[in-house]
């Protein structure tokens, strides 16, 4: 019992209560908060790409290293498209959280729940037609057989829109919906009129179609800008002369081209560091350029397909978080996760640490100032004490009083104020003796 006794009354007791009740306040604030930190980014993302010999499976694969490098693990569909792939993200249980789309292809108010991060190159239309045939303008393809691209691909819907406004439809004329090498060779043996490819400079088909020696033709749009200007997803582009090849002079003069540009598209709901990593990785991989785009032109905000996230905009206008500047991904995103976490601790931290201390130095010159009050009584007493009795009853309380002092417990710091007071004590005994002598 005297063990616990003197286990409540020490000072250690004071401390612990003291800065246990700040440091438990703390924790609860931060308790509190964690309620409201962003849930961590998913370790695994679905990407949706075209088919295994496209330029966005291409690309979808130099994004799944640089994922890699960041520890997320990026997975690949292949699909028949950008068709194909709006479909797929439109379907909520799909199980696709991104993926590749050629401008133009969807009107952005009937999928409310995608958003863009931005285009990432122009995607230029190539319009090649047989050896011999004289073709300057869309309209004249009427009636003849025209390789359109694979269904579900933006090819397909691109050229189909393009057509019909110039009159040529189905109904007069052979649309083949097919893409690839096959084509390619019945083209070049006049066995087809026309052929449609939307890609790059580097894609296979448009280098075993502008090689020397290649017996086709490569239409220049007349009209591209009216085109543009009608269609405001599409830019207008130039392949300079001998841009394909100085040596060879290829093409031989300046060709008018039309280009939407390849979008990255989200759903609204992705985590937005996935979306920031996206971006990320966007800028690293597409900002090259090539013919038809300077270093540094893509990625961007312009010709989006759907709405920019609100990520994609603060990217493109101050650039990447702070963090993720300076610091490796994985770490930038928890730091930046766990920012609310400094509201309690900074709204909390300064006044506890103002409080707390001195709230410890009361309560401890609270265990030796409570004596005064007794000491004060006594010291009255001892004024006004008329007999030996009287100084001798006041002489056995002091005693009393000084051995509970010296047991009370205060931090060495704090030993003056103890010693103080029995200083005092011992005036009171002082006076009692010079005024009874050693009778009391």
């Amino acid at each position: 019992m005297n063990l616990l006794l003197k286990i409540i009354k020490s000072h250690r007791v004071a401390y612990v209560v003291i800065y246990g009740g700040a440091a438990a306040l703390l924790a609860g604030a931060l308790w509190l908060a964690w309620q409201y930190v962003e849930p961590a980014p998913p370790s695994t993302i679905t990407l949706a790409a075209g088919g295994p010999n496209g330029a966005y499976f291409k690309y979808a694969r130099q994004y799944v290293e640089y994922f890699e490098r960041e520890g997320i693990k990026l997975d690949i569909v292949e699909t028949g498209g950008s068709v194909d792939n709006l479909a797929r993200m439109a379907e909520p249980d799909s199980g696709v959280d991104a993926a590749f789309m050629q401008g133009g292809i969807a009107t952005p108010g009937d999928y409310p729940d995608l958003r863009s991060l931005g285009s990432l190159y122009y995607e230029p239309l190539w319009i090649f037609y047989r050896y011999g045939l004289r073709v300057t303008n869309l309209f004249q393809l009427e009636g003849r057989k025209i390789a359109i691209g694979a269904p579900g691909s933006g090819t397909n819907h691109l050229i189909r829109h393009l057509l019909k406004e110039n009159g040529v439809i189905p109904e007069n004329t052979t649309l083949l919906e097919e893409g690839g090498p096959d084509v390619v060779s019945r083209l070049l043996k006049g066995r087809i009129d026309a052929l449609f490819v939307v890609g790059g400079v580097e894609s296979r088909i448009i280098q075993s179609l502008t090689g020397p020696g290649v017996k086709t033709h490569l239409l220049s749009l007349r009209r591209a800008e009216a085109y543009a200007r009608s269609h405001h997803y599409l830019k207008r582009l130039v392949l300079p002369e001998g841009a394909l090849s100085l040596a060879e002079d290829l093409p031989p003069a300046d060709v008018n081209m039309l280009a939407p540009t390849a979008n990255l598209v989200v759903r609204d709901d992705l985590h937005p560091a996935i979306k920031f990593l996206f971006l990320l990785a966007a800028r690293e991989i597409h900002r090259k350029g090539d013919v038809f785009a300077l270093p540094g032109t893509f990625p961007n905000g312009k010709k989006t397909l759907f709405p920019l996230t609100s990520e994609a905009e603060t990217f493109y206008e101050k650039g990447p978080p702070l963090l993720m500047r300076y610091l490796p991904y994985t770490l930038a995103v928890n730091l930046e996760r766990l920012k609310i976490l400094l509201i309690p601790l900074l709204t909390l931290l300064y006044p506890l640490f103002k409080i707390t201390p001195p709230a410890f130095r009361w309560q401890i010159r609270r265990r030796i100032f409570k004596w005064y009050k007794r000491l004060k009584k006594l010291d009255v007493r001892a004024y006004e004490a008329t007999t030996p009795e009287e100084a001798a009853a006041i002489r056995e309380e002091l005693r009393i009083m000084d051995k509970a002092v010296m047991e009370t417990s205060v931090p060495l710091s704090y030993s003056d104020a103890i010693y103080s007071l029995r200083i005092h004590m011992n005036l009171i005994r002082t006076r009692l003796k010079d005024k009874f002598g050693d009778q009391a």
